[in-house]
């Protein structure tokens, strides 16, 4: 473990070497994830080349497929290959990066005719030596896009996945062309090109800003607390439970009490009878912030609801029509006649 001190960010960094093929990738992530609880999760490595890439050159994968995905039949293999995807936001970053040969200056021999390509990638769990096999026959006749080949990105992705607040990248520097591997392997291209996929990585992280796709999870007692504050500003706001704030102008808060409501169903209902009750009112957060421990995938997507409706310039989520009286200083929409209270 160490640290990388970005533009944006200072990043503590964890490095884990899990070794080839899917299924130990699978496991290696799984347990990475759970260990260390990033944010952000890089694969980094080598890869053989398949299409319009060369010896040198990165590339970063738009999606994953599993090639040994597939049913055997009397008339032999029939592939169905499962395809993986990657964070978009960090495909985005790809995408500039990509454009521009800064990455170079973090290489030993400034990567010269080195380019940084995106496109899509195959992984199987075996070593695909060469091109007159019946593996890359079948590989390029079923995925004849891939720009690479390599052992662990389909495990990797079929992980990540399940993780849906991680933000995942696969970045392979091509170390052969499947064809000639041996000849290439005694040049020495595997530690290059491993070196130019780890340059792209860190240029990656030197000019992401994060916090522009990633949102910190509050703890469960202070997002319990800012969705209470947000559904119920006032004693009176309680009403549009009954309607399920249909009347609400703004589109996350109804989403958020979509949401919540199978969480906290009695203590709002107990709430609804009294309104004014502090204890009533404090059973409906402590019940919502007990429902939201351990919930991380839960507290992130309700936290970002929770900011969406906040910039919206709405801090509460009542319409009130035909109302002699608004309380000064709220943000509540109003129809009909009405005048602002003495104070």
């Amino acid at each position: 473990m160490g640290t990388f001190i970005g533009k944006h960010h200072k990043y503590s960094v964890a490095v884990r070497e899990p070794g080839m093929k899917n299924v130990d990738m699978a496991l290696a992530t799984e347990k990475a994830i759970q260990f260390i609880k990033p944010q952000v999760v890089l694969l980094v490595g080598i890869a053989g080349g398949v299409k319009d890439v060369k010896i040198g050159d990165v590339v970063i994968a738009g999606s994953a497929f599993n090639y040994d995905s597939g049913k055997e039949t009397e008339h032999g293999f029939l592939a169905r290959p499962a395809e993986y995807h990657f964070s978009e936001d960090l495909l985005a970053h790809a995408q500039v990066l990509s454009r521009s040969p800064a990455w170079k200056k973090r290489t030993s021999d400034g990567a010269p005719g080195a380019s940084v390509l995106i496109g899509p990638i195959a992984s199987g769990d075996k070593v695909v030596a060469g091109t007159n096999n019946p593996t890359f026959e079948r590989i390029t006749q079923n995925l004849s896009h891939i720009k690479a080949l390599e052992m662990e990105a389909g495990g990797f992705g079929r992980t990540v996945q399940s993780h849906r607040h991680l933000h995942a990248l696969v970045i392979r520097g091509i170390s052969d062309m499947c064809a000639g591997k041996a000849e290439t392997d005694q040049q020495n291209w595997q530690p290059v090109a491993a070196e130019r996929a780890a340059a792209v990585g860190f240029e990656m992280l030197e000019e992401m800003n994060c916090s522009t796709f990633i949102i910190s999870v509050m703890d469960a007692k202070m997002l319990a607390k800012e969705i209470y504050s947000l559904l119920f500003p006032l004693p009176e706001s309680i009403r549009e439970i009954k309607n399920d704030f249909a009347g609400a102008t703004n589109n996350e808060v109804r989403e958020i009490w979509k949401r919540v409501k199978p969480l906290f169903i009695e203590e709002i209902g107990e709430l609804a009878k009294s309104p004014e009750d502090a204890d009533a009112q404090a059973d409906v957060r402590n019940k919502l912030k007990k429902e939201l421990e351990g919930k991380e995938e839960v507290r992130e997507e309700l936290a970002a609801l929770v900011e969406k409706a906040k910039a919206s310039g709405h801090n509460t989520s009542i319409s009130v029509v035909n109302s002699k009286n608004v309380v000064a200083g709220s943000t509540i929409s109003v129809g009909g006649d009405f005048r602002l209270g003495d104070g």
